[in-house]
């Protein structure tokens, strides 16, 4: 090497080019990049109206002995699960189950609620008419 520069040729043409030297190896070549493929199912989101029918629902079918506040949570309970039921139709929604399981428990608790509620009202009418001597 009797050129000024501290480095090797790297051409082997050059006549400079040490024959002792092996001939440089060229770096492979990066393998060719792929975009992330595609999930072969899309992201489902659980529908928020159809999880708070079920639980409104199971709760109202736990509170059937309240008198007014069953049929309450009993009418609650339908107008989510059935919102619940609309919003799972929809695409990326799941929940369809909890909807339709909060409508049955829904409408099952109404029924105790309202023979609970009309027993309720009826003892509380008659206990207020005649008071203490019927």
């Amino acid at each position: 090497m009797t050129s000024s520069t501290p480095y090797p040729p790297t051409n082997p043409d050059d006549p400079q080019y040490p024959a002792s030297t092996p001939m440089p190896v060229p770096a492979p070549a990066y393998p060719a990049q792929y975009a992330a493929a595609p999930s072969p199912y899309p992201m489902l989101r659980n529908s928020g109206l159809a999880i708070a029918g079920m639980v409104v629902g199971i709760l109202a079918l736990i509170g059937f002995w309240i008198p007014i506040g069953d049929v309450v949570m009993g009418l609650i309970a339908i107008g989510l699960s059935w919102a619940g039921l609309q919003q799972s139709s929809q695409p990326g929604y799941t929940g369809r189950g909890m909807a339709v399981a909060g409508l049955v428990c829904g409408g099952i608790a109404m029924i105790p609620a309202i023979i609970v509620m009309i027993l309720f009202f009826t003892a509380a009418t008659a206990v207020t008419t005649c008071g203490a001597f019927c």
